[in-house]
């Protein structure tokens, strides 16, 4: 199933990241895909919110490939920007992780399609539609993602 959301500002991206933070287990790999300045970060900032972490101390990690935090459980966030198709689909640093804690995937679109078929994904894509309007496209399997505690998505602020 696939919701999808509409954004109008910077404040909608980080806020759905947030209403989605909340809802975590802890052991969910979060795929966003999109193209440079679609909100990936500040989606990701939300989603630290939520999970007790200073949304500030989150930046990409385009650099370092991976920042770790702790919250209410760890963070993982990655940030696959330089490493592109280089990587080839499979990116075993990675595989260490899941289960371990949330993990955030910038630049997903590069990783291998069966990420994306794992039980615990969860499939985020960030259309940009206007100068700052978003599209946000949900797909998983987690109907705790998807319902919440009684909320459907798209989420109202």
């Amino acid at each position: 199933m696939i919701t999808e959301f509409l954004s109008t500002s910077p404040d909608d991206t980080f806020a759905l990241g947030e209403k989605i933070g909340e809802r975590l287990k802890g052991n969910e790999i979060l795929l966003l895909s999109g193209d440079l300045g679609a909100g990936k970060t500040l989606f990701t900032k939300g989603i630290a919110r939520a999970i007790g972490i200073e949304p500030r101390e989150v930046v990409s990690p385009s650099f370092t490939l991976m920042n770790q935090f702790r919250g209410k459980f760890l963070l993982f966030h990655v940030d696959l920007y330089r490493l592109g198709e280089s990587i080839r689909g499979n990116l075993p640093e990675i595989d260490d992780y899941i289960e371990e804690g949330v993990i955030v995937i910038e630049w997903a679109q590069y990783l291998d399609s069966s990420y994306f078929q794992l039980t615990y994904a969860v499939d985020i894509r960030f259309y940009v539609t206007e100068e700052d309007n978003r599209q946000v496209k949900i797909k998983t399997p987690l109907e705790y993602i998807r319902k919440g505690s009684g909320t459907s998505l798209p989420i109202d602020y």
